[in-house]
């Protein structure tokens, strides 16, 4: 039963980007456990543990667990409209001069 919890969890992170970004900020299990329980979802450390153990066991999980990692991390999840992209500084260097 707990291990569903941790996975219904892991699923609405997945929709709910206040909760992704959240996550992001997690640095270890406790904080894990206690993020999810304020969303409404109890469930132990060692439980995140035999969900990851088997999710691992799954065909091709690395390489899904790779193109999540890039997806979550990629530039196009910044602020900057597509329109406008990076543009080269041209401030001047010493304003002073």
């Amino acid at each position: 039963m707990a291990k569903e919890k941790v996975i219904q969890f892991l699923g609405e992170a997945a929709k709910n980007q206040d909760l992704k970004n959240k996550l992001q900020a997690v640095k270890n299990q406790d904080e894990l456990t206690s993020l999810a329980k304020e969303e409404g979802f109890e469930f132990a450390s060692e439980h995140v543990d035999e969900v990851l153990d088997e999710l691992k066991q799954q065909p091709g999980f690395f390489g899904k667990l790779a193109e999540a990692i890039a997806e979550a991390f990629s530039p196009d999840h910044d602020n900057v409209p597509p329109s406008i992209g990076v543009q080269p500084y041209g401030g001047d260097s010493n304003p002073n001069s």
